[in-house]
C-alpha cells in the first residue's frame, strides 16, 4: 500500500499536483478517488488544496505542546523556574552536559555524541539515540515508559514527565540531571 501511494505521489509531482511525493499521505481517500476518477484540472486543484490544508493542520498540531491534563488550560504551573525543573525519576544517576532538543526522527542525524537528549516522548525507534546520549529528559512518560526502561538498561540518568521542557530549554544549554530520590 505504501509503495503504491508513494508511486502515485511521484506521478502527482510530475503533474504539479504535489510538491513532494510523500505529501500524498495527507490526502483523504474520497477526495483522492474523486480527483483520479474525474481527471480534470479543477478536481486536481481541489485535491492539492485539500492535501496542503491537511498538511498545514498537521504541522500546526505538531508544533503545539499538548495539554498536560486533557481539557484543562495549557498554562503549566510546574517548571516555571527554568533553573530547577521537576519530573519523575526514570533512571538513577547524575550527568552533566549540553542538552539537545529532538522533535522527531528528522533530527536524529543531528544529535551530537554525549548530549543530553530532550524530547516530548520516545519509542523503540528512538533507541539508536540512547547509545549516543549521556542522559534523557522527556515531557511525557514515567518510570515504566519506554524511555525510562531503556535508559535503566543502558545506565543513563533519566527524568520523565518534565512539563514544558521543550519550550524552556535550548540546544547547547548546560545543566545537570540529578535524581533526588
Amino acid at each position: 500500500m505504501r509503495r503504491g501511494l508513494k508511486a502515485l505521489g511521484e506521478r502527482l509531482v510530475i503533474r504539479s499536483v504535489l510538491d513532494c511525493p510523500m505529501d500524498i499521505y495527507f490526502a483523504n481517500e474520497k477526495p483522492l478517488a474523486d480527483a483520479i476518477l474525474a481527471d480534470n484540472p479543477t478536481d486536481w486543484n481541489q485535491l492539492r488544496h485539500h492535501i496542503y490544508q491537511n498538511k498545514a493542520g498537521y504541522l500546526k498540531a505538531k508544533s503545539v505542546t499538548p495539554q498536560w491534563i486533557y481539557g484543562e488550560d495549557s498554562c503549566n504551573t510546574l517548571n516555571t523556574n527554568e533553573y530547577q525543573l521537576k519530573g519523575l525519576a526514570g533512571s538513577a544517576g547524575i550527568v552533566e552536559g549540553e542538552v539537545y532538543l529532538v522533535y522527531g526522527p528528522e533530527n536524529f542525524a543531528e544529535f551530537p555524541q554525549n548530549a543530553i537528549l530532550v524530547a516530548r516522548t520516545t519509542n523503540p525507534a528512538w533507541t539508536v539515540l540512547f547509545y549516543r546520549a549521556s542522559g534523557i529528559i522527556t515531557e511525557s512518560g514515567g518510570p515504566l515508559s519506554h524511555g525510562a526502561v531503556t535508559a535503566r538498561e543502558l545506565g543513563l540518568p533519566t527524568v520523565m514527565g518534565v512539563r514544558n521542557v521543550l519550550n524552556i530549554l535550548k540546544n547547547g544549554q548546560k545543566g545537570i540531571i540529578e535524581i533526588l530520590s
